[in-house]
């Protein structure tokens, strides 16, 4: 290229060359490593027809991988051209005559080759579909600052749009469009600028605003190919907005369109959904829905079709057969997880609407895993599952506990009768499920058969451990149908969202008391008699269990579900079962803010009972003494102040000022809410002047007073601290600990006991080892030998029974646990001989080092 065509040199043949040049070279290439992109884009690309689609399909971040390198090259090549071929030199004024405006307008522009601005247009274009949006926000500002064509500016401003608007911005994409001028655009222009604004409007859920722009964009719009797609798109948006009619008539234009099988098949399937039954005959659409039904291509879309189908029966009031469709159509999805979730939400929905709660949450819950969490409402269902699992906790509680109770007052042998029934029952079930030919998997219609279940045992007598049952066969069913899995993150879906459930979290769904329903069968009678109320002060347990869950469901019905009926109904029933109950005054009290907006008449005999009953209380005070509300917040506030003086003192090492400070709050505010914490800050102060002992003599009293609080935990921390730097006081402590709980009466029979400090030692070879002690040295006495891996901790091996601690502590003398066990690993090994009385608490306490102690000081030391 010479010196005439360089772009240093700007004249009618070197803009020739470089346009020339530019276009058919460069600028091709580019361009069709575009349109390439742009069709991988469309291939690659899958609609979710569950829900409304993205006007665009590169929104889809999924499908732009497919044309990355695509778009790399169009970069390269846009920047190749303006690197290479852009003219920025001025051409040269051959007179010094005045400029027409032609020519004003030549010497005016930036770049005297027509291709630059295409080219920034499409690197900006490209860099949308790699979802570089800051990056394209900066190729089209520049683009639209330095472009000489009016058309080019429009485009690259539209595009801007697109890019903000991508980025999340909705304000300034809308501003830059709105003060575009539409006029001379073409047809082509105009429909990509409606476009984006229903676009803009769309990613706003502003589906109302939407439909006019993208109407005016198909007027303006050209082709079938896209024209469906967007026809498709506009009837979704007359459909979400209940214009059922209007959606009915662009589902039409769509056929019209002889669009792709699939967009076809749904606008068909959507068509029967917007029909309106109270005007036509449906009977037309429900044979044209079952004929797509038995069309065998389409076998992956029955999913769809039973939808379809129990949304035409939901509005025609046929609700169980609604209600049968929909299961249907869960149990027909495999790979369109949106649609399966879609199917649980409507039975969820209208379960909850039935006030039918506990089969709504387990329809909530499948909702809640296989939808995604940008589906349109999924916070709102998503808080309303977890409200209702709360719920169902608290109802499942109280049916446990109904159930035990109901249980342990039967006669024995009725008792026994009714434990056998239940486990031929269960064994029926697992029979039946292991002739179940079909392996599709509906968690709602389990539960509500399970239900049925409880029912009948509940029609000969009430009874509980069915759920037990349920919950065994929900976990072995997960494992048969799913595998061994850790319950992560939505594990159904690859997509996942923000679920998190674990395996302690559905084993904790029993009774967090019951240490033995994991291991014990649920077909052995021992399973059921276990946690038996039996005797008055278990009686009482469970009737404070069943206290308990009765005003939480019924906060929850009043809070949360907001279900005053429910909430009405649940906090009577506490009242009338446990009138004298602890929970009553605050039962009473939330019963008037209850009713006080809906039924004032029942609020105030709410109020009178509870003035009348429990003057004393704090509920009682603030409903007779408008003021005494405002009293206590004053009170609250001078505590608060009071103790930001403390404090401060404490901050400025005036511990004196300190300790006094706290001294007279203490006083004055006895069960002050900041009790706990003026303690903490005093005992602070102390530390400066007390000794260790002292030290974590005070702590020690704030750990006590004030179990699980934020200050007993930082009290807890500091005593760990001072056992760490001064060991004697742990010792100290333990020995003192143990003086306490342990008898120190060395008569009766004792047992020898060994604790190794090593779970991962082979507790069979250890208890061997031991066992031929015992016959090497004493062949003539029946020592029973007992291993066992204690709560994960420890290894612990019991030789009994001795006849007295002298015999025991013989024992002990000679057994020499360097010697005698084998490949302990240099592990730490603790022996010691304990009464049948102190092995019944040692077995609960499970500290080894507080009894070796206490053994050290009552067996060894006095001897």
């Amino acid at each position: 290229m010479g010196y005439s065509c360089s772009v240093e040199k700007n004249t009618n043949m070197s803009r020739f060359y470089h346009n020339l040049t530019s276009h058919y070279n460069i600028y091709f290439n580019g361009i069709e490593s575009y349109l390439h992109g742009m069709e991988s884009i469309t291939k690659s690309h899958r609609d979710d027809y569950t829900t409304i689609m993205s006007l665009f399909e590169y929104s889809n971040p999924d499908a732009i991988s497919s044309a990355s390198s695509d778009m790399d090259r169009a970069i390269q090549k846009a920047g190749k051209l303006i690197h290479l071929h852009s003219i920025t030199a001025k051409p040269e004024r051959k007179n010094n005559q005045p400029l027409s405006e032609k020519e004003k307008e030549m010497f005016s522009r930036n770049d005297y080759n027509d291709w630059v601005d295409d080219s920034y247009l499409l690197m900006g274009k490209a860099q949308i579909m790699k979802h570089d949006f800051s990056g394209a926000r900066i190729t089209f500002l520049h683009n639209i600052r330095e472009s000489h064509d009016p058309v080019i500016k429009a485009e690259s401003t539209i595009w801007l749009a697109r890019a903000i608007a991508e980025a999340g911005d909705y304000y300034e994409s809308m501003r830059l469009l709105t003060e575009m001028e539409t006029g001379p655009l073409s047809k082509k222009l105009l429909s990509e600028f409606y476009l984006t604004r229903a676009d803009i409007y769309m990613k706003q859920r502003k589906y109302n605003e939407a439909i006019p722009p993208l109407s005016s964009a198909l007027e303006n719009m050209t082709g079938k190919s896209p024209k469906n797609r967007q026809t498709y798109i506009l009837a979704r948006l007359y459909e979400e907005t209940d214009r059922s009619a209007d959606a009915g008539n662009y589902y039409k234009e769509v056929l019209k369109l002889n669009p792709p099988y699939e967009l076809e098949f749904n606008a068909k399937i959507n068509q029967a959904g917007v029909f309106d039954v109270s005007t036509g005959n449906s009977d037309e659409i429900s044979r044209e829905l079952n004929k797509l039904l038995k069309d065998a291509k389409n076998k992956e879309y029955h999913d769809l079709i039973y939808y379809a189908l129990g949304n035409l029966s939901m509005r025609e009031g046929n609700i169980e057969e609604a209600i049968d469709y929909m299961r249907k159509s869960a149990s027909a999805s495999t790979t369109n997880t949106n649609q399966k979730g879609k199917s649980y939400l409507v039975l969820a929905d209208h379960f909850f609407n039935k006030y039918d709660y506990r089969i709504s949450q387990v329809y909530y819950d499948s909702a809640v895993i296989f939808l995604d969490n940008k589906y349109p409402g999924y916070n709102e269902f998503y808080e309303r599952s977890l409200n209702l699992n709360e719920l169902s906790v608290n109802l499942n509680v109280i049916d446990r506990e109904d159930s035990l109770q109901y249980v342990a007052s039967l006669p024995e042998a009725k008792r026994e009768s009714l434990i056998n029934e239940i486990i031929r029952q269960i064994e029926e079930e697992e029979r039946a499920r292991e002739t179940q030919t079909d392996d599709r998997y509906n968690m709602g219609e389990f539960y509500e058969n399970q239900r049925r279940f409880r029912d009948n045992i509940d029609a000969s007598g009430k009874w509980y451990f069915y759920n037990q049952a349920a919950l065994t066969f929900g976990r072995s069913e997960f494992r048969n149908r799913w595998g061994q899995r850790k319950l992560e993150d939505n594990w159904r879906r690859s997509n996942k969202s923000t679920m998190n459930f674990d395996t302690e979290s559905i084993d904790n769904l029993q009774d967090p008391s019951d240490s033995t329903a994991t291991t014990l069968d649920n077909k052995s009678p021992e399973f059921y008699r276990n946690d038996l109320p039996l005797t008055d002060s278990l009686i009482n347990i469970s009737n404070d269990k069943i206290a308990g869950a009765l005003f939480n469901a019924s906060k929850i019905f009043a809070d949360r579900i907001k279900d005053p009926v429910k909430a009405n109904e649940t906090y009577n029933s506490l009242i009338e079962r446990f009138p004298d109950h602890d929970l009553i005054p605050p039962a009473l009290y939330n019963l008037h803010n209850l009713n006080i907006d809906i039924n004032r008449s029942l609020a105030e005999i709410h109020k009178n009972r509870l003035i009348t009953r429990f003057p004393e209380t704090e509920y009682a005070m603030i409903l007779s003494d408008p003021d005494y509300f405002q009293s206590m917040i004053k009170k609250s506030e001078r505590e608060e102040f009071i103790y930001n003086s403390a404090y401060t003192a404490w901050e400025n090492e005036d511990y004196e000022l300190t300790i006094s400070i706290c001294d007279s709050a203490l006083e004055q505010f006895p069960e002050g809410k900041l009790t706990a914490r003026f303690m903490l800050l005093r005992t602070y102060a102390l530390a400066k002047n007390i000794d260790e002992r002292s030290l974590k003599a005070e702590l020690n009293k704030i750990v006590r007073l004030f179990p699980d609080t934020d200050e007993s935990r930082r009290a807890e921390e500091l005593i760990a601290w001072l056992n760490k730097k001064v060991p004697e006081l742990k010792i100290e402590e333990q020995k003192e600990i143990a003086r306490k709980i342990y008898s120190a009466s060395s008569e009766g029979q004792h047992s020898f006991v060994l604790i190794i400090k090593n779970r991962d030692l082979d507790i069979n070879r250890l208890t061997f080892d031991v066992i031929n002690f015992n016959i090497d040295n004493f062949t003539n006495e029946n020592y029973s030998t007992k291993g066992e891996l204690v709560d994960d901790l420890y290894l612990m091996i019991t030789v009994g029974t001795f006849e007295n601690s002298e015999t025991a502590t013989g024992y002990y003398h000679m057994f020499d646990p360097k010697a005698i066990l084998s490949n302990t690993d240099n592990s730490e090994v603790i022996a010691f001989i304990i009464s049948d009385d102190n092995l019944k608490i040692f077995i609960t306490e499970k500290d080894s080092e507080k009894y070796h102690l206490f053994f050290l000081e009552n067996y060894l030391m006095k001897k």
